[in-house]
């Protein structure tokens, strides 16, 4: 989907196609999808028209690339423990500080990933919830293993739900971000660890 599947890019075919999609991704976080014209696009990244329709097909075939490499980086980009290092709230407090540096790295695509899934392009909703979808059910499950390790339990219900609580808290604390200058997402997120500790004690009572 991300590439047309009977166009394979040369070396610098690949050189191109990146830079329609950084292009892409500056212009789509900044104007949106809809004010984000393909001539816009085209004239950002320097490359022709042609070219776009030959890797791309399309507006929308742009739109899904963006998202699934933005996704690949963002997930390349988080380390992986394999074991806890210290108490619970320790080790989510290093998982989120890891979250929010990366997040920081790229956050064109998670404003992006935002606000498709609030308001998708008329046309290409089915194509485009499949991928935010995708994009979600690996980040939830990102948590869902951290959390995990944190707490050196098996998957459960509540597990589960701390890990939604905790995507819920990071996409909020992202917004937030992005509107208030005065703030910063590690300020924000710095309750989550605690919180989610807390949130963990008090399900397992209810």
């Amino acid at each position: 989907m991300a590439v047309r599947p009977d166009v394979i890019p040369n070396r610098r075919g690949l050189r191109s196609r990146e830079l329609v999609l950084d292009a892409a991704e500056r212009v789509m976080a900044e104007r949106g999808f809809e004010a984000a014209t393909l001539a816009r696009v085209v004239e950002e990244a320097g490359i022709p028209t042609s070219s776009v329709y030959h890797y791309f097909g399309s507006k929308d075939g742009i739109l899904l690339a963006v998202m699934e490499r933005g996704a690949d980086r963002f997930f390349a980009d988080l380390p992986e423990w394999e074991s806890p290092t210290g108490g619970p709230v320790e080790d989510l407090a290093r998982v989120i500080s890891t979250a929010v540096r990366t997040l920081e790295r790229h956050p064109s695509f998670l404003r992006l990933l935002i606000a498709l899934a609030v308001q998708p392009p008329a046309g290409s909703e089915g194509e485009i919830r499949a991928v935010i979808g995708r994009i979600r059910a690996q980040a939830l499950d990102r948590l869902r293993t951290e959390l995990k390790i944190a707490f050196e339990e098996d998957a459960s219900p509540t597990i589960d739900q701390l890990a939604h609580f905790a995507l819920s808290a990071i996409d909020g604390a992202f917004v937030a971000s992005q509107t208030d200058a005065g703030v910063t997402l590690e300020r924000l997120l710095a309750p989550l660890a605690p919180a989610l500790v807390a949130a963990r004690r008090a399900l397992q009572g209810a």
